[in-house]
């Protein structure tokens, strides 16, 4: 029987194990994105909404650096939020045209941060919830069925006048699934 005390710490019996997850970088991505994304704020009950539009960008291999993707320009966007505690919570879809068959895949995220001077945000994405990766490349597949894990920077800074830049990192959990053992 389970016993259940108002303050008490759970602690997991014999033979559960819950590892803690690690990630391994997959892809790296600079993504244009529309200039002064701090302007395209509208006023709402729960702070301001974020409409940032995507001019495209590129996808490359972490490890090596070529190009795996094009990011498709006018297509998916950021449909944010900064509440008013000051946290961003992002809300990205976006779409890649892979290069070596042509084939498309689409990323929906969503995660936290902060937007000012040196924006960032995780966005954790999981094939099985409403955030993923969907795509009929046979290469990626891999990607479908695992948890992945984006971190994004909008560099404001040093952006051209007419665009802003973003960096993003996809990563791919690498360790074992929690499980019970007889």
């Amino acid at each position: 029987m389970l016993a259940f005390h108002h303050g008490a710490h759970a602690i997991l019996p014999l033979g559960v194990t819950i590892p803690t997850p690690t990630f391994e970088p997959v892809y790296d991505a600079t993504l244009l994105v529309v200039p002064n994304i701090s302007q395209n704020l509208v006023a709402g009950p729960f702070g301001e909404r974020a409409f940032i539009g995507f001019l495209g960008g590129n996808l490359t291999d972490y490890a090596t650096g070529a190009l795996e993707g094009q990011i498709i320009a006018g297509f998916g966007g950021e449909f944010g939020l900064v509440s008013s505690n000051g946290m961003f919570y992002t809300d990205v879809a976006l779409a890649v045209q892979w290069t070596d068959d042509q084939k498309y895949g689409f990323f929906r995220v969503q995660g936290i941060g902060e937007l000012g001077n040196s924006t960032y945000a995780t966005s954790y994405t999981y094939f099985w919830e409403h955030s993923r990766l969907e795509t009929d490349s046979t290469t990626r597949q891999n990607l479908v069925d695992d948890v992945l894990l984006i971190s994004i920077v909008v560099d404001t800074e040093n952006s051209p006048s007419n665009e802003t830049i973003a960096y993003f990192r996809l990563f791919m959990k690498n360790s074992t699934n929690p499980s019970i053992t007889p």
